[in-house]
């Protein structure tokens, strides 16, 4: 009797049956996943599928559904933003583009809200938005990146084009503007005191936005910055950050998740593109805690050593592979990165404590298996030291 074949999961599903084949989502698509085959027939390619969710929120015939920000789970997270943050005001932001809570407040001069953080605003239905309106939201906040910096290439115009397009109708029907629609990006910021111009900043960075200008003298055109990290993590003069990603504050979240967390502790720093969480942002298990991140690339060597010698046993990557990259394949620089430094840890015998793999939010349970197996791997070491 033959084994049967256990289909793996995927993060995007197509009813045929329901398909009319209208072609709005091969339009959108930025990664040729959706095709018309030969017979008039969409397919969808999950191998090429990125999970942007823009066929998802577009589909007028809802023949597409997916495992992530359905709207189900938008609706029910939204009640509860609703009721705990007593506002009156939704801001809903890309992960890509989104600062911190004061600058949110800065740009749409709010200074109580409730918050929804998505991997791309263009993946929020029309329906959402009008739920949330229903809810007793009386202003919605968009943030989009900027469309050149968009890691979907089409989620930000998309989500122009859905903003015109629900303010048009809501003004009609006597609301008024609700919707606000604003684009930002995420930028390194140097610091020149500190620059030692070694030029690690200018061979690394995947945009060719650091410069050097002159011997000794290092400048950055911010209009090219992506926001990825890189040059933030290989700088050895520490003078370079990311905003909202800054080095001190991924320190005292290390600290933070040490104090938190039960033994064996395992840290996950997840690339948010390989990556997409719950809404619940719930870990797992108590001695498992995450830090999301821009890029798998924006992981520096500091980090890592810092966690270890705060307590944690365990330290795992999680990335995409190259090919999935939204930051020009510097996941593939920082996966060479993690394999000098984890030569460098089995002089002490660490080398099993640090794991890099890739995944892809295309196939949710990759990313779960990988933490069963590196979570069972430390535990059992740790049982060894014990003994």
């Amino acid at each position: 009797m033959s084994t049967p074949v256990t289909q793996e999961a995927v993060g995007v599903r197509q009813d045929v049956d329901r398909c009319s084949s209208c072609c709005v989502c091969s339009t959108l698509c930025p990664y040729e996943a959706l095709k018309k085959d030969t017979a008039g027939k969409i397919t969808l390619d999950i191998a090429r599928c990125q999970v942007c969710g823009l066929c998802y929120s577009t589909c007028p015939a809802k023949a597409i559904d997916t495992v992530y920000y359905d709207v189900d789970s938008l609706t029910g997270y939204l009640e509860n933003a609703r009721r705990e943050s007593g506002s009156d005001t939704l801001v809903i932001m890309c992960k890509g583009s989104a600062p911190d809570s004061a600058k949110v407040q800065e740009m749409f001069g709010v200074s109580q809200f409730a918050t929804l953080s998505v991997p791309c605003v263009g993946r929020v239905p029309e329906e959402i938005f009008l739920k949330a309106i229903l809810m007793g939201f009386n202003e919605i906040d968009v943030l989009a990146c900027e469309e050149d910096y968009c890691r979907f290439v089409r989620g930000s115009p998309v989500t122009s084009r859905k903003v015109a397009g629900l303010n048009a109708v809501l003004e009609q029907l006597g609301w008024g503007k609700v919707i606000n629609l604003k684009k930002n990006s995420l930028k390194v910021k140097a610091t020149s005191e500190l620059c030692i111009a070694c030029g690690n900043c200018v061979y690394y960075c995947p945009y060719h936005a650091a410069k050097l200008n002159s011997p000794g003298v290092i400048s950055f055109d911010l209009s090219l910055c992506r926001g990825c990290g890189l040059c933030t993590a290989m700088c050895p003069a520490l003078a370079l950050d990311l905003e909202n990603w800054e080095r001190e504050r991924i320190s005292t979240l290390i600290s933070q998740h040490v104090i938190d967390m039960t033994s064996p502790r395992i840290l996950v720093f997840r690339c948010q593109w390989a990556v997409f969480p719950s809404l619940n942002g719930q870990s797992p298990a108590s001695n498992i805690r995450f830090i999301d991140l821009p890029c798998a690339s924006r992981v520096d060597t500091f980090h890592i050593l810092e966690a270890f010698q705060k307590g944690v046993e365990g330290v795992m990557i999680a990335a995409c592979s190259e090919d999935d990259c939204k930051q020009e394949k510097a996941s593939g620089k920082a996966q060479r990165s993690v394999a000098k430094l984890q030569a460098r840890l089995g002089q002490i015998g660490f080398q099993d404590k640090l794991y890099f793999c890739t995944v892809a939010p295309r196939y949710p349970d990759r990313f779960i298996k990988e933490l069963e197996q590196f979570s069972q791997k430390i535990c059992q070491a740790n049982k060894k030291e014990a003994t």
